[in-house]
């Protein structure tokens, strides 16, 4: 199955726009952009189009702020207390 450029173009606004919505502070962008530049330049593919890496990368991106608003509402804080009980005894 082959899609068009319009087809990639079209995926890449929508992750784009989700991109945006899931950023709830400033700095996560930039805290999602450092975490997932170290990720995918170990992964090393790099032979993708332009818009196709963009997509990648900024869908990781997605992932890694959701992951920050939920520690942020505090959705996770019985794991990190688990994961960190040094965190915890302060």
């Amino acid at each position: 199955m082959s899609y068009s450029e319009r087809d990639v173009d079209g995926w890449s606004e929508a992750v784009a726009n989700l991109h945006a919505g899931t950023a709830q502070d400033p700095s996560d962008v930039q805290r999602a952009y450092e975490a997932m530049a170290n990720v995918w330049s170990a992964y090393g593919y790099q032979d993708a189009p332009v818009e196709v890496l963009r997509l990648l990368v900024n869908a990781s991106e997605i992932g890694y702020m959701a992951a920050l608003n939920d520690i942020r509402e505090g959705g996770l804080d019985g794991e990190i207390a688990m994961w960190r009980p040094d965190l915890a005894e302060h």
